[in-house]
C-alpha cells in the first residue's frame, strides 16, 4: 500500500478526523447512527475502521439524498455519508489538503486554513484601493454536479503516486446514492458529491488550472469555491477575462451561468461571499437573527453619542434624526452606519421591519437590550456559582466536539462559534476532559504557567493521563518520601493503618444500611451479622499483620466479604439488587460496577491533583506496588475513601437518580459505560458530596469532603517529613 494511505488508515489520522466530524456534528447517514451514537464505542470503531482501511476490505456505505431550501427559494442537494465514511473521507482531507494546497495559488480562498470570506473581502478591498474598478462578477453553472471524474483523477495522479489512495477516492466519487421518500438507488458517473468532507480538497484542485491560466494572463482573480471575480482597470480587460474564463472553463467541460455572469463596477456595486461592495463601502448584506448578537449574547449594534444642534439644545432621545450614527460590530470588523445605510443592508432592513412592526424606535430597543443584558449576566454568574467546586475548584470539560480557548483572563468552552460556557481562569484549580475535546496552545500554556493540572478521560471515563507543569520544586519532601518507601517498618505501619480503616469504613457503612437491607427476613439477618463479624476479625486480624503479604490476604478477604453484601443493599424490587454481586473492574460489566469505577476515577483524579499541590510524588507509596505508571500513593490513599464513593452510588441508584437505561452496552456485552448525559447528572451528584460538610475527627472540626481529602494528603505529606508520628487514615463516624 502507498505511504499516504496508510497514512489516512493510521488511528491517529483516523482519530483527529474523528474530533474534526464530531465538532461539526451534521445529521445522520444511511442506517441513521449519529455523531452522538458512533461517540460511545468511537475508540473501538476507529480500531475497525482502521482495520478495515489496512486489510483493503474497506467499502464506502451508500450516501443519503437530502435535499436543503435555499434563501432564493430554489433546492440545494446533499448527499451524506455515515458517521464512519465521514471519518475516513476527513483523514484523506487532512493527509491530501497540504499537498493540494501547496499547488493552489494565493488567488482561491475558499477550503484553506487561515483564509476566508473575510480575506477574500480584505484582498478586493485593497485591489479596489490600487484602482481596479471594473470587476467581472461570475460564477460556474452546477459546478460540483459537473466535475468530470476522468479529468480530476488524473490531475490527482499528477501530484501523487499512491494507487490505493485513487482507488479508494474514485470510490467515494462513485458511491450509490440513495433517495430516502421514493428508496431509488443511482450511482454518481459524474460530479462531487456536495456534503462529503472530501469533495471541498478536490473541488479546490479541480479548479487549479483555471486559476493558473487567468494569473498567467496577468488577471487578479479572487475565487472562492465556484464563485469567482476577476478585478481590473478597464472594461476592454475585463471582457477579456470573461473570454478566457469561458475558453479554460470549457476545457475544464464547465461553463459560466449566464444569469449570475456580468461585468459591472465598484460605482454601480456588486454583493459578492456575504458583502456589500459600493464605492469604498464593505457592509455585510446578510446576517441571521441570531448574529445581531456576540457569542455573548450582547446585541451587536449600539448607537453613537449625537452631536448637539447648531442651537446646543438637545434632540429627545425618542426622536429619530436622519443623522444618527450608529456602530455595527460584525464580529469581523466595526462599521459606523447612518440609518439610510442601515436600511440598505438586508440585516439593516429586517431589524426596521421588525422595530416598526412592534412600533418601536432604535433609541427605545436598544435600551431594553441594555436591560436584559443585565439580567442574562446576572443569570451567567449564577450558573458559574454552580459550575465550581469549592476546593479543588474543578472545571469538568464534557461537551463532545467542543473546544476550548483563552480570551484575556477567561476561559471560553466554545462549539460551533457559539460560547457554552465562559469561567474565570483565575477561579480554575483543576480541569478534568472527558473524551473528544480540544484545548488550545494558550490554554494549556496557561494552566501549565499556573500550575493547574489538567486530567485526561476517555468519554465513558477510563483514565488516559495528565498535563502538568514541572517547574515546582519538591525535591526535599519527595526524597524523605522516597526514603520513607525504603523503610519497610514505617510503610507496613501505614499500610495496615490504612488497610484497617478501609475494614472498618466498610463495616459502618453495612451497618448503616443493614436493618433496611434485610427487613423482617431473619436469615438475611444472620447472613448480615455472620458477615459483619467476619469484617471485624479481618480488621483486627490487618492491625496485627507482620507482612504484606498476609495484609494483602485480609483485605482481599474482607473486601470480598463487604461486596457480598453490598448488592443486597439495593432497593430490593429495584434493577440493581442482587444477593451474587462480583466487584468487576476491566472493564465494568454491569451498571453498578460501570459506576463504582467512574466514581474512583473521580476520587483519584481529585486526590493526584492534591497531591501534587502539596509536593508529594503520586508514584512511591507504601502499600501498592511501585509499577511504571502507577501512582501508587494515590492508590493508597484512596482506599480509605472508596467506601464514601459507594455510598454515593448506593444513593444514585437507590433515588432512582441513574435507571438502567442510562447504561449501555458493548456489542459483544464485556462491558458497561454511562451515557453521556448520565455522567452529566453524575457529576452534579459528585460535586455535591464534594461540597458536603461532616465531622473531620482528626481536626475536630466540620470540612466539606474536598478539604477532607487535603487534610489527610497534608497529614500524611508531615509524616513523610518527620513531623507526626504515625498516619492516621479517614474513619467513617459511627
Amino acid at each position: 500500500m502507498g505511504w499516504l494511505y496508510n497514512q489516512i488508515a493510521l488511528t491517529d489520522t483516523l482519530f483527529e478526523a474523528w474530533e474534526k466530524v464530531a465538532s461539526n456534528d451534521g445529521r445522520a447517514g444511511i442506517g441513521g447512527l449519529t455523531i452522538a451514537d458512533y461517540s460511545l464505542c468511537v475508540e473501538q470503531r476507529l480500531k475497525d475502521l482502521s482495520a478495515e482501511l489496512l486489510t483493503g476490505t474497506y467499502q464506502p456505505h451508500p450516501l443519503l439524498k437530502c435535499h436543503l431550501q435555499k434563501p432564493n427559494g430554489g433546492l440545494r442537494t446533499l448527499q451524506i455519508p455515515t458517521v464512519r465514511d465521514r471519518v475516513a473521507q476527513t483523514a484523506a482531507a487532512l493527509v491530501l489538503a497540504p499537498i493540494i494546497n501547496a499547488q493552489l495559488s494565493s488567488c482561491t480562498f475558499a477550503y484553506r486554513a487561515g483564509l476566508s470570506r473575510m480575506t477574500a473581502a480584505d484582498e478586493i478591498e485593497k485591489l479596489r484601493n490600487d484602482g481596479y474598478q471594473y470587476v467581472l462578477d461570475a460564477d460556474i453553472r452546477n459546478f460540483f454536479d459537473s466535475v468530470q471524474h476522468p479529468l480530476l483523477l488524473t490531475r490527482l495522479s499528477e501530484l501523487i503516486d499512491d494507487q490505493e489512495l485513487i482507488s479508494l477516492i474514485t470510490r467515494w466519487l462513485t458511491a450509490e446514492t440513495v433517495e430516502p421518500m421514493t428508496n431509488t438507488r443511482s450511482r454518481n458517473a459524474i460530479g462531487l458529491p456536495q456534503g462529503t468532507p472530501i469533495a471541498p480538497v478536490l473541488a479546490n484542485l479541480y479548479l487549479d488550472k483555471f486559476d493558473d491560466a487567468l494569473e498567467a494572463e496577468g488577471f487578479k482573480l479572487i475565487r472562492f469555491a465556484d464563485d469567482f471575480l476577476v478585478l481590473c482597470k478597464t472594461r476592454p480587460h475585463a471582457e477579456a477575462a470573461l473570454k478566457l474564463s469561458e475558453s479554460v472553463l470549457k476545457d475544464l467541460r464547465l461553463e459560466l451561468h449566464p444569469d449570475k455572469t456580468r461585468i459591472t463596477t465598484f460605482a454601480e456595486g456588486f454583493k459578492y461571499l456575504g458583502y456589500l461592495f459600493i464605492r469604498s463601502l464593505v457592509l455585510p448584506t446578510k446576517m441571521h437573527p441570531e448574529k445581531w448578537y456576540d457569542k455573548l449574547g450582547h446585541l451587536r449594534l449600539r448607537k453613537l453619542p449625537r452631536p448637539l444642534p447648531p442651537d446646543g439644545t438637545p434632540l429627545p432621545d425618542e426622536f429619530e434624526h436622519p443623522d444618527d450614527k450608529f456602530e455595527l460590530n460584525t464580529g469581523e470588523e466595526t462599521l459606523e452606519l447612518s440609518r439610510e445605510t442601515i436600511s440598505q443592508t438586508e440585516f439593516g432592513r429586517k431589524l426596521l421591519e421588525s422595530l416598526s412592526a412592534s412600533n418601536t424606535s432604535i433609541d427605545a430597543f436598544l435600551a431594553d437590550v441594555q436591560k436584559r443584558d443585565a439580567v442574562r449576566a446576572v443569570e451567567k454568574t449564577e450558573a458559574l456559582k454552580r459550575l465550581y467546586s469549592p476546593f479543588l475548584r474543578t472545571l469538568y470539560l464534557q461537551t463532545q466536539g467542543s473546544y476550548v480557548r483563552k480570551e484575556s483572563e477567561r476561559i471560553l468552552i466554545e462549539k460551533e462559534d457559539k460560547v457554552l460556557t465562559e469561567v474565570q481562569a483565575n477561579k480554575v484549580e483543576q480541569i478534568i476532559v472527558f473524551g473528544n475535546i480540544s484545548l488550545t496552545t494558550p490554554v494549556m500554556q496557561f494552566c501549565l504557567q499556573r500550575q493547574i493540572p489538567i486530567a485526561f478521560l476517555s468519554q465513558t471515563g477510563n483514565y488516559f493521563g495528565r498535563l502538568e507543569a514541572t517547574t515546582a520544586d519538591n525535591t526535599a519532601s519527595e526524597r524523605h518520601q522516597y526514603l520513607r518507601s525504603l523503610d519497610e517498618t514505617f510503610s507496613l505501619e501505614t499500610a495496615r493503618a490504612i488497610i484497617a480503616a478501609k475494614i472498618h469504613n466498610s463495616r459502618v457503612m453495612i451497618q448503616r444500611r443493614r436493618a433496611t437491607a434485610w427487613g423482617a427476613d431473619y436469615e438475611l439477618k444472620e447472613h448480615f451479622e455472620r458477615h459483619l463479624a467476619l469484617m471485624a476479625e479481618m480488621m483486627a486480624a490487618a492491625e496485627a499483620a507482620d507482612s504484606f503479604e498476609t495484609l494483602r490476604g485480609y483485605e482481599g478477604k474482607a473486601a470480598a466479604v463487604y461486596f457480598e453484601l453490598f448488592g443486597l443493599l439495593f432497593k430490593k424490587d429495584g434493577a440493581f439488587y442482587t444477593d451474587r454481586f462480583r466487584r468487576i473492574r476491566r472493564p465494568p460489566t454491569d451498571p453498578v460496577n460501570s459506576l463504582l469505577s467512574f466514581a474512583y476515577t473521580l476520587l483519584h483524579a481529585n486526590l493526584f491533583s492534591i497531591a501534587r499541590l502539596h509536593g508529594l510524588s503520586p508514584y512511591i507509596g507504601f502499600l501498592h506496588a511501585e509499577e511504571k505508571g502507577n501512582p501508587a500513593l494515590i492508590n493508597d490513599l484512596m482506599e480509605e475513601f472508596r467506601t464514601v464513593m459507594d455510598s454515593l452510588v448506593l444513593y444514585t441508584l437507590n433515588r432512582g437518580l441513574l435507571k438502567q437505561r442510562d447504561f449501555f452496552y458493548a456489542k459483544d456485552h464485556s462491558a458497561c459505560f454511562l451515557s453521556d448525559d448520565a455522567r452529566k447528572r453524575f457529576l452534579e451528584i459528585f460535586e455535591s458530596r464534594m461540597q458536603e460538610e461532616s465531622a473531620y475527627k482528626q481536626g475536630g472540626v466540620k470540612l466539606n469532603f474536598r478539604r477532607i481529602l487535603e487534610a489527610q494528603v497534608k497529614q500524611m505529606k508531615a509524616v513523610i517529613m518527620d513531623k507526626r508520628p504515625m498516619y492516621e487514615p479517614y474513619r467513617t463516624p459511627i
